[in-house]
């Protein structure tokens, strides 16, 4: 009876499948066309924002204008910056409006340069350099960064009790950061500074505690950001000057003037904020290529822009309807862009961009090659692997696109039909079927998880994360029993391949999802592969586990009785492993889940991006809020997948 009635809702759920997908294709049919007179009729754009929320405003702005002119915008989506400069070298986007002049020109060489890429026009500048809070600068007369030599003036800036100012420093592997670390140097402050590294808007939550607390500050700073809302200049805190321009080794030649802002030499590279885009995409587009050289956006506008995304209005539609407001104040200068492309349909102006390979080498002596001859030579390792990973994507990198096929369709459909039940009904449906697996107290607690899970507004991005594990899970499964059951057939192919298992589990996610995204792009499907690499070994272990350790005796009983070795493996060891096999697909299943929020990172969209966007804007609300729907998803599928693994 219990077979049956299984039956019998598998049916039901196919024919509801298929029903909800013809709907679903049905209605896309009805798509709005273009103004044939436009200059974007028939043209696709494809852009990209960064994971600091910040960026999507000019983003939409410049996407709002290429939509009145005919093109036909695909969803923005967002990603970190390294992810997005090489989405947009390889051609898998078209422009992203985030390039910091001169502070992105690692992003922009690494990802390809000028022979993939070209800046264009200029947003808005930056503004950046040093701050301490004006209380303590007008108490001890602090207005030089020099200053800092002084052991007392350092001192008062220490947080540890080492003697040494900690200067609250900006997120590892950013340009300032570098900075920071080269002036330490050439102002002779390595002995009474140390910089604070580590993610920028959990260190400014310190140093903002500290100074509500009336404690002095000591930190790096940009504009526009909304820090400057809350840490006003010259009036809660000042900018340090410098005793002179010190820039570390490749921005080329820089004077004083390009370090100054009002007559104050602050140090740091006073920058831009421009277009990245793809060269081919801007050759073959000259009209918007004029059209990103006329977009500016005052720095007071971008400055307001950044406190309210602060004070909560952080979602998509907010910042969208942010900038439709902005385009309506500026109405007259937004109209003038337009007509100016609609009458001018190339200016092959291109600008150059040199960037000098910056070397910095140290005079050794003979005891400094005695006590360290790692000086001497370092294996050129990190060169090769990228040779090597370049040479993939150069020759094959259509194998790689290929393979992203069949994960695109499962995950797109799975997807769909996940966004497309009606939350009352799904919740209707995992309800029961939870209750009939699981016991009525996992069925209740699905309920009411997922209710919660809708009531915070998460809905729609769990059941992405929702349909991203079922996707990974699935080709898991697919690749890690067959390897599974190879590793326990042949004990030479066992010693040979787990060593690629304990890489893969070992290696941080964070070192193979650089290739991921050079040979797959960035997105949802390379987010899956991504996935995949890290959540496959335990599903391969425990499938090698569990037939190992079916019992000799059994094994031995079905070769007396005339089996084969395959009917012994499909008959006698898979069924005997079955509990063992299920075990490590609930651990491949919360795999999958603890990947997405370092997937998102990578423009994968759902709870994981909640979380990395909460972390970049020092949302906490907003961190906790995809946080506790991640742990609340975690905890049902676990429930569920165990229940499966008992019910076999």
């Amino acid at each position: 009876m219990f077979k049956y009635s299984r039956v019998k809702l598998l049916k039901t759920l196919i024919l509801t499948i298929l029903l909800l997908i013809g709907l679903i294709n049905f209605s896309s049919l009805a798509q709005t066309t273009t103004d044939s007179n436009l200059p974007g009729k028939g043209v696709m754009i494809r852009s990209a924002t960064s994971d600091w929320i910040d960026d999507r405003f000019q983003a939409e702005i410049i996407n709002i204008g290429l939509e009145k002119l005919g093109y036909k915008i695909v969803p923005l989506i967002a990603a970190t910056y390294p992810a997005v400069y090489t989405a947009v070298a390889n051609g898998d986007l078209d422009f992203a409006p985030i390039f910091g002049d001169p502070g992105h020109n690692e992003f922009y060489k690494n990802a390809g340069g000028d022979k993939k890429l070209e800046k264009v026009g200029l947003l808005f500048p930056l503004i950046q350099g040093y701050q301490i809070d004006k209380k303590t600068a007008d108490q001890y007369k602090i207005t030089n960064l020099q200053q800092f030599q002084d052991p007392r003036i350092a001192k008062i800036f220490d947080t540890d009790g080492d003697g040494k100012a900690d200067l609250v420093g900006c997120d590892p592997g950013w340009s300032c950061e570098l900075e920071m670390d080269y002036h330490l140097d050439a102002y002779k402050l390595r002995d009474t500074v140390e910089i604070n590294k580590g993610n920028y808007t959990a260190l400014i939550a310190d140093a903002l505690t500290r100074y509500k607390q009336g404690k002095p500050v000591f930190l790096y700073a940009y504009s526009p950001f909304w820090l400057g809302d809350i840490l006003k200049v010259n009036q809660d805190v000042i900018w340090l000057e410098v005793p002179f321009t010190a820039v570390r080794p490749g921005y080329g030649k820089v004077t004083e003037k390009d370090t100054s802002v009002n007559g104050k030499n602050l140090g740091m590279v006073q920058g831009k904020y421009r277009v990245i885009a793809n060269q081919k995409f801007l050759e073959n587009n000259p009209s918007i290529r004029r059209f990103f050289e006329l977009v500016k956006i005052p720095s007071e506008d971008m400055a307001r822009e950044s406190s309210r995304i602060k004070q909560g209005e952080n979602k998509p539609q907010d910042i969208r309807r942010h900038a439709e407001e902005w385009i309506k104040e500026n109405q007259t200068q937004f109209e003038g862009w337009l007509n100016q492309i609609k009458q001018i349909n190339n200016n092959p102006e291109a600008p150059s961009s040199t960037i000098p390979n910056p070397t910095n080498p140290e005079a050794l002596n003979k005891l400094n090659i005695l006590l360290n001859p790692f000086q001497l030579y370092t294996i050129p390792l990190a060169q090769w692997i990228t040779t090597a990973i370049n040479f993939l994507v150069d020759h094959f990198r259509p194998f790689f696109q290929a393979i992203r096929i069949p994960i695109s369709w499962v995950l797109e459909e799975i997807r769909r039909l996940l966004l497309t039940i009606p939350p009352l009904i799904f919740l209707l449906l995992l309800g029961l079927t939870t209750w009939k697996l699981a016991g009525r107290r996992v069925g209740i607690f699905s309920v009411l998880s997922l209710t919660l899970i809708g009531f915070m507004g998460q809905w729609e991005a769990a059941m992405i994360s929702l349909a991203l594990v079922i996707t990974a899970v699935i080709f898991c499964i697919l690749v890690g029993i067959p390897l599974g059951v190879a590793c326990a057939r042949s004990n030479r192919f066992e010693q040979g391949f787990l060593p690629l298992l304990d890489v893969m589990q070992t290696l941080p996610t964070f070192v193979y999802l650089v290739p991921v995204i050079m040979l797959f792009g960035i997105g949802e499907v390379p987010g899956v592969i991504a996935t995949i690499i890290y959540a496959l070994p335990p599903l391969i272990r425990f499938t090698n586990l569990g037939i190992r350790q079916v019992s000799t005796e059994f094994v031995e009983v079905g070769y007396a009785f005339g089996s084969t070795p395959r009917q012994i493996l499909w008959d006698v060891q898979i069924p005997l492993a079955i509990p063992t096999i299920l075990a490590g697909v609930n651990q491949t299943v919360l795999f999958s889940l603890g990947m997405s929020v370092i997937a998102s990172m990578i423009a994968v969209p759902g709870l994981g991006l909640t979380v990395l966007q909460g972390m970049g804007r020092l949302d906490v609300g907003m961190a906790a809020v995809g946080g506790l729907a991640i742990v609340l998803l975690a905890i049902l599928l676990d429930r569920i997948t165990q229940a499966i693994g008992k019910v076999n």
